[in-house]
């Protein structure tokens, strides 16, 4: 059997008894040959153990032509199939080749399962990257209960579609979602947005409103840039989270409110606790289960589904359909470090669309300092006038008049591609093309 598998192409790990089987080095095999005749270890024991170890694992029993009986119990027992003494090696190779298949289709499911479930908990963050899925358990493990979470992350990450995410697969998914940005609203306004106010609480209040607290009754609240908040509001909302209850500004009447806070900042909140512009009691009231959100540089592996879903969602504001993306152009943007993080890169393909005069978003098409990730630099300029007329009475070869032509357009045109090739009286992709099959760089303006 060994020699007919290792033929066939496969690695065979082979044990003479049960207990080297259980014991020896089985781990990670994707088919099993188990003769019934093992000894002291028998068997249907190794199959009980094989399979409480992978159920997934399909197993080949090995059997004498007059213990069918037997055989059919085992395959009962969870054995996929079965092959009888004296062997026949095509019927053999048919049995493990079958197995095989059968465990590669299983884990193919699996993985598909995994990655749907994956999706289904970030709702429409893209992403499969290995980073992304510790982020989809991490949210899993926060829905089935009101535990308040913070999410930090630089601008750009996605914070916001993260506390989205968790809202949409907790229980109060039925409830309403509010956002508010701390950032965005003056420290005198931000306890009458979070609160709300009375009728005449202050100059310009001309009727009663109801806060953002009252607003999420029963649903989740997203304070966004939390670091934003001032002191003052803090020590409000730490009462708040303590009592469950509300009091507008200018009422005296306290309101009690059922809310999930969920809370989003780029800072770093232990190090603005240490600096005192963070109250420490509610940072630890709201930063029970931190969930951190990995910039798009350290999960690039994910910028080609994301082109892919912006290419399909951006198309609605583009008179022509662009379905691809050139490789050199898709490289420039795997190798470009994001500062805006997925909000830049959106806003590079809506870009990218716009320019694009085909089907297909090409180098040229991308902003020049993305480009430059992928274009070697072009060499400084040389100064030494003599120098240069003395090379230009020696007989030159055309491919080097070509470059030098391509570099002194260049240089007159500060890097622009689209300028210098008219200057030379050729397309802008031929440019491209001449300047790639010549190992020219250029500094594009």
């Amino acid at each position: 059997m060994r020699a007919w598998l290792e033929h066939a192409g496969y690695r065979v790990v082979e044990h003479d008894s049960g207990e080297s089987a259980l014991f020896g080095d089985g781990e990670g095999a994707a088919v099993a040959c188990v003769d019934l005749g093992l000894g002291e270890v028998g068997g249907f024991k190794v199959i009980q153990h094989l399979r409480a170890r992978d159920a997934d694992l399909p197993i080949i029993v090995v059997t004498a032509q007059r213990e069918l009986e037997t055989a059919v119990a085992a395959m009962r027992a969870g054995a996929y199939d079965y092959v009888t003494k004296p062997l026949d090696r095509d019927r053999l190779l048919l049995a493990v080749n079958r197995a095989r298949e059968r465990r590669e289709l299983v884990v193919s499911v699996r993985r598909l399962e995994s990655a749907l479930g994956e999706r289904s908990v970030l709702g429409s963050i893209v992403g499969q990257s290995p980073k992304m899925r510790e982020l989809a358990r991490q949210v899993e493990r926060v829905l089935s209960s009101d535990v308040a979470v913070c999410v930090f992350g630089e601008s750009g990450t996605g914070k916001e579609l993260i506390a989205r995410a968790i809202h949409a697969g907790s229980q109060r998914r039925r409830g309403p979602f509010i956002a508010i940005n701390c950032a965005g609203i003056p420290e005198s306004l931000q306890e009458s947005e979070l609160f709300g106010h009375e009728r005449g609480a202050f100059t310009g209040a001309i009727s009663t409103r109801r806060g953002c607290f009252e607003q999420a009754h029963g649903g989740t609240l997203f304070l966004d840039e939390l670091g934003e908040m001032s002191l003052s509001t803090q020590a409000s909302l730490l009462r708040t989270l303590q009592e469950k209850v509300i009091r507008r500004v200018g009422g005296s009447t306290e309101i009690p409110i059922d809310v999930r806070i969920v809370c989003a900042t780029h800072r770093d909140l232990r190090a603005e606790v240490e600096a005192g512009r963070f109250r420490e009691d509610l940072y630890f009231r709201l930063v029970v289960y931190p969930i951190h959100l990995p910039p798009l540089r350290e999960r690039t592996d994910d910028i080609p589904l994301l082109v892919g879903h912006f290419l399909n969602t951006l198309e609605e504001g583009v008179a022509r359909k662009v379905k691809r993306i050139s490789p050199e152009a898709l490289d420039a943007l795997c190798r470009y470090r994001w500062p805006g993080n997925v909000r830049e890169l959106q806003n590079v393909v809506h870009r990218s669309l716009l320019a694009c005069r085909g089907d297909e978003i090409t180098l040229a098409d991308l902003p020049a300092d993305i480009r430059n990730t992928v274009l070697p630099s072009i060499p400084p300029q040389n100064t030494n006038g003599q120098a240069r007329a003395a090379e230009e009475e020696e007989i030159i070869p055309l491919h080097e008049l070509e470059r030098r032509a391509i570099q002194r357009a260049l240089r007159a045109t500060r890097g622009s591609v689209g300028k210098a090739a008219k200057l030379l009286g050729i397309g802008r992709a031929t440019l491209y093309r001449r300047i790639a099959t010549l190992d020219l760089s250029q500094d594009v303006a």
